[in-house]
């Protein structure tokens, strides 16, 4: 009986595998890019938020790298790394709509 299953496997490996249709293609591309997008932009609100709290901590302020406040300054660049996480957790889905509204629009046309 292990030739039927042979010939099951061998009639698999025949069968076309499916195409993505246009519409799934251009999907697919535009949520790569949201994606993309979302990421450029959580690691720039990163920078931006690091960056200011330097900024104004040792330049503004004047105040000097204290080792005993090491800890404390991680914290804030943990907390600013979490809100770069968070941007990038909610771009993606909040995208994908606007995604498949601008593809059916496409396909419309």
């Amino acid at each position: 009986d292990g030739g039927d299953g042979d010939e099951k496997d061998k009639k698999k490996a025949n069968l076309p595998k499916k195409e993505k249709s246009v519409l799934q293609g251009k999907l697919t591309k535009l949520a790569v890019q949201i994606g993309k997008a979302g990421l450029l932009m959580s690691a720039i609100t990163v920078i931006i938020l690091v960056l200011y709290f330097v900024i104004d901590t040792f330049w503004v302020q004047k105040r000097p790298w204290l080792a005993e406040c090491t800890p404390i300054y991680i914290q804030y660049f943990v907390k600013f790394f979490i809100i770069g996480v968070t941007v990038l957790v909610v771009a993606v889905p909040e995208g994908l709509p606007l995604a498949v509204t601008i593809s059916l629009a496409y396909s419309v046309k």
